[in-house]
């Protein structure tokens, strides 16, 4: 019997993971990449030791609901026994963020090129692929180098963030199939603010709580590591809040972060979690007792000495004690922007993934196209989600009949 014939565009997250169940399966694969490498991505993520899934419930945005049910058709669990049947140990940390043994990206992606080898999967690189046409029962993609004939097609391109790591803007393939597009934009990007605020800070690296306002209303809340810059505020615990913050610009709200030094002061636990929104002000009376009680041990100069950075004690060295507190529990910045796609970890938006079924990926009217991945409107949390998303949604597209 003739081979089925499965063409994968992209060499990323998703199409790696297909493209390896796919041959297993006895498909002949070809991968189409237009790099020239594949997996240039996954060496980036997880501050290069590559978080891979995540134990705890799924953070999913776009179409959230839609997510979920890819992630009951392919668990967790079964995308861990997935890389443990291709030789890539895993553990979770106390988090439950899954990152291989080793901790090193760099392992993904030699497990990952091992078995395109050993299962004889022919990856093309440089390879633009241009358009895609039904042709009765077979697939034509049109490229620089060439068409080629396939019984499906796995769209595993990818969304526009981190261009400089070989993202693309493959949404046309797709739009002009009939697929609907939700307008992309930048998610798990940092956060541009008016300057004075942040002058003199860039570079402190701090534990915060961080809460965003729309027009006053509290809208979203994190806490974990913030990291100063010129620009404004980085860091996973700013990053998280990238995707509420261009709505709420793109709305012309006036948009305002809050920090909260509670977590450095030691006066609450130091964390790193999605928080519900509440008043940015909640931890103020207790930072005022915290300072009233130190207040009674020092002289009024040295109060923040030993309990915040340098830089940040200058910054409010001139600010009045009935002040202080507030100004330590909600630090107010004004958000100007969002950083742009060069910046950003993962796209949010992207192809309208009600036309696929969750199942196997496949479109619900064309059948044998599959589109996996960051392509569909499904962002997730930082903390392996994305990762996790592609991995599962590539492995589903490959196993369909």
């Amino acid at each position: 019997m003739m081979k089925r014939q499965t063409v994968i565009l992209g060499g990323g997250a998703s199409g790696l993971a297909a493209a390896v169940v796919a041959a297993k399966r006895g498909d002949n694969v070809t991968i189409l990449e237009k790099n020239d490498r594949v997996g240039k991505k996954l060496l980036a993520t997880g501050n290069g030791r590559c978080n891979l899934a995540n134990l705890n419930a799924p953070v999913y945005y776009g179409n959230p609901s839609f997510a979920r049910e890819v992630l009951q058709n392919k668990p967790v669990s079964e995308v861990l026994r997935f890389f443990e049947s291709i030789g890539l140990p895993t553990h979770a940390d106390s988090a439950g963020r899954v990152y291989p043994t080793c901790n090193q990206a760099a392992a993904v992606l030699d497990v990952f090129r091992t078995q395109l080898d050993l299962l004889s999967v022919n990856t093309l690189l440089n390879v633009r692929v241009t358009g895609l046409r039904q042709q009765s029962e077979k697939w034509l993609v049109l490229t620089n180098r060439g068409d080629f004939s396939a019984d499906r097609i796995l769209v595993c391109c990818g969304g526009l963030a981190a261009p400089k790591l070989g993202a693309e803007n493959a949404y046309s393939l797709l739009t002009g199939l009939g697929c609907r597009l939700i307008t992309p934009a930048p998610a798990l990007s940092p956060l541009e603010t008016e300057k004075e605020p942040v002058r003199g800070l860039s570079g402190l690296r701090l534990p915060a709580v961080l809460t965003l306002c729309g027009n006053s209303e509290p809208i979203a809340r994190t806490q974990g590591e913030v990291l100063f810059a010129d620009y404004g505020i980085s860091g996973v615990c700013a990053m998280q809040l990238a995707r509420d913050a261009y709505i709420l610009l793109k709305q012309k709200k006036a948009v305002q972060l809050f920090i909260d030094f509670s977590p450095t002061i030691g006066i609450i636990d130091q964390r790193m979690e999605r928080l519900a929104p509440g008043s940015p002000y909640e931890n103020e009376k207790a930072m005022y007792n915290w300072l009233d009680h130190r207040r009674s041990q020092f002289p009024i100069q040295s109060l923040l000495i030993g309990a915040l950075p340098r830089l940040l004690r200058e910054r409010l060295k001139e600010t009045s004690f009935d002040k202080l507190p507030r100004m330590l529990c909600a630090y107010p910045l004004t958000l100007t922007g969002v950083r742009s796609f060069d910046q950003a970890q993962i796209t949010q938006g992207g192809i309208d993934p009600s036309d696929f079924d969750p199942i196997d990926m496949q479109h619900r009217h064309l059948h044998g196209l599959h589109a996996c991945g960051e392509i569909l409107d499904v962002d997730g949390d930082c903390g392996g989600y994305n990762l996790q998303f592609a991995f599962a949604s590539g492995i589903l597209a490959a196993e369909a009949n």
